[in-house]
């Protein structure tokens, strides 16, 4: 018969000091303090190349939400160019303060839509939205089923313009 080598195990304080030293050689100080992102780096960072632009656009069947909003903010008549003179007047026809620049613009043509769709339902899965829109598969229990009655966005004036 054999026997067995007595087995020792690590008193609290030596494991304590164990994950202090690991953690201390994992961390770094750029870790300690976030900071907001510029628009150049959000843009570098996910958006800029229109990958998520082209998920919404592209989702069809499998992201009923995109389908469903493009539905509710279409226009029959399509987008008008603005110059910035005509973007300021019309941005003080909705009421916005004479004088006031308007945060991100600089100038540049603004494609403008009137939107005239009537009420849409529609509905869409939690899980499909995150997937076209992310990527990320969520395999977990599911996330609903949401369905929007009668979504009625006539009037709804939209202002796209790109940052240079």
């Amino acid at each position: 018969m054999s026997q067995k080598a007595p087995q020792t195990i690590p008193g609290p304080a030596l494991v304590a000091v164990a994950i202090l030293a690991f953690a201390s050689v994992f961390s770094t100080s750029s870790q300690a303090t976030p900071r907001p992102l510029s628009d150049s780096e959000m843009s570098d960072a996910r958006g800029a190349d229109g990958t998520i632009l082209a998920n919404l656009a592209n989702g069809g069947g499998s992201n009923g939400l995109s389908s469903g909003l493009a539905a509710a903010f279409s226009s029959s008549t399509g987008p008008s160019l603005l110059n910035a003179a005509e973007f300021t007047s019309a941005l003080q026809a909705a009421g916005w303060p004479a004088g006031v620049p308007m945060p991100g613009y600089d100038g540049q043509p603004v494609m403008q839509t009137k939107v005239d769709a009537g009420p849409v339902t529609f509905s869409f899965d939690l899980s499909a939205v995150l997937l076209s829109t992310t990527g990320l598969a969520y395999n977990g229990p599911s996330m609903g089923t949401i369905t929007m009655r009668d979504f009625d966005a006539r009037g709804t004036t939209l202002w796209v313009w790109r940052h240079p």
